[in-house]
């Protein structure tokens, strides 16, 4: 079988900063971008408005990223100032507290085991097989703090109702902050659809039989080539996407896009869904192996096929104006004209 070839376009990815951010910070503000376009002259933007004051879906889109800064392991204190330059507006006095303050609220309240990430940050994402077509509770990857639980205790919070636990949102400026990041990623496919991979790195079902923790790719965190990590890859824009370039495109694409026909509560999972579908593409025609043999745990080296930066830019222009579209379609639910 013919092995695969990294366009220069990939291999030039592999020179270029790695951030933390899903999308990129670029990818969460374009986010939020369209969601307020979309939103201009409707009830739901001037109660985002009366909330957010001199911020925007665009500029607060980042914050839930921002605050993994915060260091539990340092008594809290934030150690990336200056790192990040869509942080820095977050960076003042007041702001680092503000950040610290959530952290503090949402660091252990989950119980994590010990190998999983602090709280607020298994937030951000859910790692469902691929085998499986929809989100589910109770498979493998999924939580009662996964990001489409995350999304349903934002909306909560928004509409006057108790958030469940372990959620710990202190007001709706900071709910409505978190469902404008939350609902970002849950359309990056790689937030959601995970690869589960047996030592050999052929594709196995968590779900079938017992589950092996080394399995998990951690949605693509532990796949490597030689463009780097997969979901860094997938977390990047393409330049021409970045520093609000596309938005207005993006914008009138994200119009065309029909409301889902289901009720509030019903639609994270919906788009969940989505997601999933978006990640099995992903990963059509990849292949895998250990990337060291015998070796066991979550490292594992992946092979993309021809013209996979063509795949990729295609499904991200389609995400980011579903991803405006949607979060629009929730503020909208939340407070209808």
């Amino acid at each position: 079988m013919k092995k695969l070839l990294i366009s220069a376009f990939m291999l030039a990815l592999a020179s270029l900063p790695q951030l933390s951010f899903a999308w990129g910070a670029d990818g969460h503000q374009t986010v939020g971008a369209i969601a307020e376009n979309l939103l201009a002259g409707s009830k739901a933007g001037i109660q985002v408005r009366a909330l957010l004051g001199t911020n925007t879906l665009e500029k607060v889109a980042v914050w839930g990223d921002c605050v993994k800064g915060i260091a539990p392991e340092k008594d809290f204190t934030y150690t990336s100032t200056g790192r990040y330059p869509e942080c820095a507006s977050f960076e003042t006095t007041a702001g680092i507290d503000a950040m610290a303050d959530y952290v503090k609220r949402n660091n252990t309240n989950c119980n994590p085991a010990f190998d999983e990430e602090n709280c607020h940050k298994q937030y951000h994402y859910v790692n469902v097989a691929l085998q499986h077509e929809h989100y589910k509770s109770g498979y493998v990857g999924t939580s009662d703090h996964d990001i489409v639980n995350a999304i349903r205790a934002a909306v909560a919070v928004l509409q006057d109702k108790p958030q469940p636990k372990p959620f710990n949102f202190k007001d709706k400026q900071e709910a409505l902050t978190l469902l404008t990041h939350y609902v970002g990623d849950l359309h990056q496919p790689l937030h959601v659809g995970s690869i589960f991979l047996n030592a050999d790195g052929k594709i196995v079902n968590p779900d079938e039989g017992q589950y092996d923790r080394g399995s998990t790719t951690v949605g693509g965190n532990a796949l490597q080539c030689p463009c780097g990590n997969l979901h860094a890859l997938w977390d990047d824009l393409p330049q021409q996407f970045k520093r609000g370039r596309m938005n207005e495109a993006l914008t009138k694409k994200a119009r065309a896009i029909a409301p889902a026909n289901a009720t509030i509560e019903e639609l994270p999972a919906l788009w969940a869904n989505d997601a999933i579908r978006d990640a099995k593409q992903l990963f059509a025609g990849t292949q895998f192996s250990k990337s060291t043999p015998n070796q066991r745990g979550n490292s594992w080296s992946i092979a993309l096929p021809l013209e996979y930066e063509k795949t990729m830019l295609n499904m991200k222009e389609s995400a980011l104006a579903r991803a405006g579209a949607h979060l629009a379609q929730l503020l909208k639910s939340i407070w209808p004209e």
